[in-house]
């Protein structure tokens, strides 16, 4: 009995760790210990991938001195293991600055593999300890993802100032991305070794983006051909608005983004500043935004704020979640943007800025939604890109009714027909402006104060500075169209093509039998150019054709904008 007992209470202790650390959840901002039961002590992270685990790593505090850079392995992103210290103080202070001594303080560690050299590199923020005048880069080596590494130098890429820092290898190439002055996002291409700055015929590699900024905190991701950033504005330890940015050339042009948070407390970024995107192994466009929560009295009590970053609208999107797992992502890529507008296809609408579908509310009209998704069936008109919306279970269409979105019968024949015309005004990156062809004062599809939150109302405004952006998406669950490549640049270059067709407003239109042929220009009430009737064709041309016809058989040449 007394062997039984015993045998049962040992079992008991075994399991305990178990129990107290053994996660299968994220909960953002909360105190995260590791499987020995101590707080992580990593921040400014970075985590990589490598034969079948994770490794985290993060500047270790002590209060608010720096006392290394530790690192954890992990092989479900919950539970991590301290494998030590991957680079520690070491050595004495030079006047040089070329140590990594007791009292120095090294700032959001990255690290990176090198195929060229089969090394991994890291870098890090350097300060001498006493303040942050130095702004330089160490740069350390080792054999093995966890170290340890061994200091190699600290230096200024370029003679310029460096500060919050990151590093971002694309196969065998690897960038450094820092603030310089506390106002630029400065790029530079390294080396084939990754351990200094690129140049060719003795011309640095680099590109300064976002002048005047004041971005920091960079956290570098690719998707496809499209580079992504995510940054925080220049204030201290005090969180800011998110920032992002986006490129097809590292080292060519950015365009500046939205906010990544969606959700409330989307003005401070959920209380934390970006430090890392992580792209999760095995999952098809599953990404970890992850985040400091600050303690600028005692570093070292700092939290983590990781939380799924959505790609589907095409750019980064955060929201806000009290706790969540790996089955987030299981439905991430549900719906997928169309290739192309099929005529009496089932579509939904996506709004760019809150990566949110347009839902239809109990209460009557639209509002944006994560996952509740109202079903269209996009009809083309006559007019190029100009569309009617069927709801697919009653067959009425999507009408302006004095300023209202509401469902009527369809009507060609009635003077206000156009209230159920929507003109989709296409943009590069494959969204619309959405206008209503039979109001011009109230006409632009857009959402109420401007706000990205979950079921913020729809309306129409006046205003085309008000206008949002709408892309049409499929629920590949019950849809099965070809889905966009919205990640490419031939996606982009093609949408160019088609608003570059669309834009040309004049063209010679040569008429039948003995109509004599005359040079026109003509517009249709869009702005649009009209189709080409070629002579002897006898294909049924668009109806302001047969007006232009009459015109000129008068002998009028017509030059105004408006028929």
């Amino acid at each position: 009995m007394t062997v039984m007992i015993l045998r049962t209470i040992f079992s008991f202790i075994l399991l305990i760790p178990v129990l107290a650390f053994g996660a299968d959840s994220f909960t953002p901002g909360a105190a995260w210990k590791d499987t020995a039961g101590a707080n992580i002590n990593a921040h400014g992270c970075c985590v990589v991938w490598h034969d079948g685990a994770y490794y985290w790593f993060g500047e270790t505090r002590s209060g608010s001195k720096w006392a290394g850079i530790r690192c954890y392995k992990s092989t479900d992103l919950y539970n991590w293991q301290p494998l030590g210290y991957a680079l520690s103080p070491s050595g004495s202070r030079r006047e040089d600055m070329q140590d990594i001594s007791d009292g120095r303080l090294l700032e959001r560690p990255k690290i990176v593999y090198n195929p060229n050299t089969g090394k991994w590199i890291l870098y890090a923020h350097w300060e001498n300890g006493s303040g942050y005048g130095e702004a330089r880069v160490c740069v350390a080596v080792a054999d093995q993802v966890q170290g340890p590494y061994s200091f190699v130098k600290t230096f200024q890429p370029n003679g310029k100032s460096s500060r919050d820092q990151t590093l971002f290898a694309d196969g065998d190439v690897a960038y450094h991305v820092s603030n310089t002055a506390f106002t630029d996002m400065h790029i530079i291409r390294l080396k084939s070794d990754f351990l200094s700055e690129d140049s060719i015929n003795g011309q640095p590699t680099e590109t300064i983006v976002f002048k005047g900024k004041k971005f920091e905190a960079f956290a570098i991701f690719r998707a496809g051909d499209t580079y992504h950033g995510l940054f925080s504005l220049s204030d201290g330890w005090n969180p800011t608005p998110g920032q992002t940015g986006y490129a097809f050339d590292m080292l060519g042009e950015w365009m500046q983004g939205g906010n990544f948070a969606i959700d409330s407390g989307q003005n401070q970024s959920y209380q934390s500043q970006s430090a890392y995107v992580l792209k999760v192994h095995g999952k098809e466009n599953a990404y970890i935004y992850m985040g400091d929560r600050w303690a600028p009295g005692n570093v070292e009590s700092s939290t983590y704020v990781w939380l799924p970053l959505s790609m589907r609208s095409g750019y980064p999107a955060v929201r806000w979640r009290d706790t969540w797992n790996l089955s987030v992502f299981d439905d991430a890529d549900r719906y997928k943007r169309a290739a192309e507008i099929v005529s009496g296809n089932v579509y939904s609408l996506l709004e760019r800025a809150s990566d949110r579908l347009v839902a239809a509310k109990a209460t009557g009209g639209f509002a944006i939604s994560d996952s509740q998704a109202k079903r269209f069936v996009i009809v083309q008109t006559e007019t190029p890109w100009v569309y009617r919306l069927k709801d697919p279970d009653t067959g009425k269409f999507l009408q302006n009714v004095f300023g209202s979105l509401q469902w009527r019968d369809g009507d060609y024949s009635s003077d206000d027909s156009q209230m159920q015309d929507w003109y989709f005004d296409l943009q590069e990156d494959g969204y619309y402006k959405i206008k209503n062809m039979g109001d011009y004062r109230l006409s632009y599809l857009s959402v109420s104060g401007n706000a990205t939150l979950e079921m913020s109302n729809i309306y129409l405004s006046e205003k085309e500075s008000d206008a949002r952006y709408f892309s049409v998406y499929f629920d590949s669950q019950s849809e099965y169209y070809e889905a966009a490549d919205i990640f490419s640049k031939s996606y982009r270059d093609e949408n160019r093509r088609k608003i570059d067709e669309h834009n040309q407003l004049s063209e010679i239109i040569p008429l039948k039998g003995n109509d004599p042929v005359v040079d026109v220009q003509y517009y249709n009430l869009l702005g649009m150019r009209l189709s080409t009737v070629e002579s002897g064709h006898d294909a049924s041309p668009h109806p302001a054709v047969h007006i232009m016809k009459q015109l000129l058989r008068s002998g009028q040449v017509i030059t105004t904008k408006h028929l």
